[in-house]
Parts: C-alpha cells; structure tokens; sequence
C-alpha cells in the first residue's frame, strides 16, 4: 500500500472553463486532471478548482478568498478569459506565489508578456513535457521571498515618483523601474525564455560603483560579440539576474570576461 501523502497546503486553479461539455472545458478539465492534480498533490497541495466548490456560498466570494489565501495560485491564461485576468490581478495585488501557463500560440497581453510563463502544447507529447517544467516552476516560485509582478512594480514606480518628487536624488530608481517595460523589445538577439529549463548560463550583475539598470545590461551584453538563443533578466534586490541560453556554450568564459571588463560585478553558476 502506497504512503498517503499529507495535504496540508492549498493550491488553487485559476482557468477559463466555458459551459460543460465545451471545448473549452474538456480541455481545461484534461489539463488539470492530466498534469495539474497529479503533480500538486506529489508535492503535498490538495487542488482546488472553481467550478469543483460545492461549499454553500457566494462563488464569486469563495473564489477571491482562495486568491488570497491559499498557498500557491496556477493561472491558465489560454484564451486570455477575462475572469482569468482579472483573477490574476486579485493575486498579483497580493504578492503571493503564482505560476501562469499559456497554450502554445497564446498571444499574451502587453503587460504579461515579459511575466514568466509555461507554454505547453495539449496534447498527449506535450503532457510528458509540462510535468517536469511544472516541477521545477513550483520549486522556484517557493524559493522566491519577493514575488515580483505588474501590479507590485506599478506600485513600487508611483511610490518612488513621490519620493523623486521629494528627492531627485533617487532618480536612478525610478529609471530602473520604467525600463523594465521595455526590456523584452530592446532585445535583438534572442528572444524571452520560457520557465521551468535550465539556462546554459546564469549569473547575478551588479556594476561595481553603482545599481545598474535592465536597459543598461541589455546594451552591454549586445556589444559582447556572442550570439544567444534566449535571455531573461529580472532584478532581484540590488542585484539584476541574468539567463542566458547560448548558441556555442563554449563563449560563456569569453562573456563573463567581457561583463567584468565592463565595470560588473558577477556572482555566476554555470
């Protein structure tokens, strides 16, 4: 007799589901019994899902208390469902942990785009690729003290115009917080990594003499004459966190080189 794994935390499901016996509810009820449930309850979740609560109530109610509350939150965003969004907000407005999954050919909104996001292919390959790419997802959101999102950095950027406004001394902070926005498009050379695989590279900048921006480590990094896949970068305290997938893995030693010559600081695995 297999051990009974203790479910003493909570995750809850947002999705689009759309009425029964829909298209869109097949394939919501197959993702989350195929891969969702399997894996969370593994990992010690009991899942929830919406349209499963059988509790006397308001749904509506029910609903926003397990956004939160509950200890992690997996977000669907196949066919960007408005009640997904706004769902997502509720949870972003909270910081607490969140994982956003996207059919493959989703095209996400302007101020999603950049967030870390699963794309996954529905079918019976792409289960078996998702399982392992969920695994790791859950155990980095975990390991995260500050969850960073849309809302919280909205927030950061109208408190710290107040300050600048107070203090023109800290300028420099609100310019790191705008150039976020922009980071994906200023990038020539690859394109955003998915989450959830293992980067060829990945290391922590910090310019020796001062906070360096995600614009700044974007252009520097496009001047180092190396050619790469993917790139994601997100700043995590003073530090800014770089992945990079490259083309010859062989010019990792040659772009570190580069960055130090550069004025950074590196704290780097391979």
């Amino acid at each position: 007799m297999s051990k009974e794994i203790k479910t003493d935390k909570t995750c809850f499901i947002i999705s689009p589901l759309g009425p029964e016996e829909s298209e869109t509810r097949r394939k919501a009820d197959g993702l989350i019994n195929s891969v969702l449930r399997p894996i969370l309850t593994s990992a010690g979740y009991k899942v929830i899902a919406p349209h499963e609560i059988d509790t006397p109530g308001s749904i509506t109610l029910q609903v926003i208390e397990h956004l939160l509350k509950d200890d992690l939150v997996i977000a669907n965003l196949t066919e960007l469902n408005p009640n997904v969004m706004y769902e997502l907000a509720v949870r972003h407005a909270k910081r607490l942990p969140v994982i956003s999954l996207a059919e493959k050919g989703t095209k996400l909104p302007f101020d999603l785009a950049a967030e870390r996001t699963i794309f996954y292919s529905d079918d019976m390959a792409g289960v078996e690729v998702l399982k392992p790419r969920l695994k790791n997802a859950i155990n980095e959101t975990l390991q995260e003290n500050e969850h960073d999102n849309p809302i919280y950095r909205a927030v950061s950027d109208s408190i710290m115009r107040d300050i600048v406004n107070k203090d023109d001394g800290q300028a420099y902070i609100v310019s790191r917080l705008d150039e976020i926005q922009s980071q994906i498009s200023l990038i020539q050379k690859g394109t955003l990594r998915e989450w959830g695989g293992k980067p060829d590279i990945e290391f922590w900048l910090l310019k020796s003499d001062r906070l360096v921006t995600i614009k700044e480590v974007i252009n520097d990094i496009s001047e180092i004459d190396i050619n790469f896949l993917s790139i994601s970068l997100k700043i995590w305290a003073d530090y800014i966190k770089v992945e990079l997938d490259l083309y010859h893995k062989s010019e990792r030693a040659s772009l570190i080189s580069e960055l130090i010559s550069k004025g950074y600081k590196i704290n780097y695995t391979f």
